[in-house]
């Protein structure tokens, strides 16, 4: 009714003609709110779904054969662009990213997907590697590896040798 513009409104009733009302207007002229069918329905709670690894259509998402980000990737990095000739900021007006960017990259912080396809063109480098199955064996494994337990049934053991 005021002319307000960018706030929320809601249905209101005056003298029998609804419109679109903002609070405060509801509130000093005393207006009766209509409830939208929306707003009459009663919340229902979300059923979360347990996470499991495996993905919606049941596939071990872990036995993916994709390449993932090389764990030694901030040094690729380093060593291309020291190959090139380039210092960091020379690096970074070439990638026409800021110079902390180039100096969290190059300390081991993460790169964005985007970000890394453009430094892999740049340096001519790869960046990502095969994945490797070891985690993923070494998980599904049935052997019990050394737990804090063992360690300290251990260390006692050699006490009283």
């Amino acid at each position: 009714m005021c002319g307000a513009e960018k706030i929320s409104t809601r249905r209101a009733n005056a003298a029998g003609i609804k419109l679109e009302a903002c609070n405060r207007c509801i509130d000093n002229m005393n207006l009766k709110t209509i409830e939208s069918p929306i707003q009459q329905k009663q919340i229902i709670p979300k059923q979360f779904n347990n996470v499991t690894s495996r993905g919606v259509s049941g596939k071990d998402i872990m036995a993916k054969h994709e390449k993932e980000l090389a764990p030694d990737f901030h040094k690729r990095i380093r060593d291309g662009r020291l190959s090139k000739g380039w210092d960091q900021r020379t690096f970074a007006l070439k990638m026409n990213e800021r110079l902390n960017s180039i100096q969290k990259i190059e300390n081991g912080g993460r790169p964005t997907d985007s970000l890394i396809s453009k430094i892999e063109k740049i340096l001519e480098i790869d960046l990502y590697i095969e994945r490797s199955s070891q985690s993923t064996s070494m998980l599904a494994s049935k052997k019990r590896g050394l737990t804090i337990g063992d360690a300290l049934e251990d260390l006692l053991s050699r006490r009283d040798e």
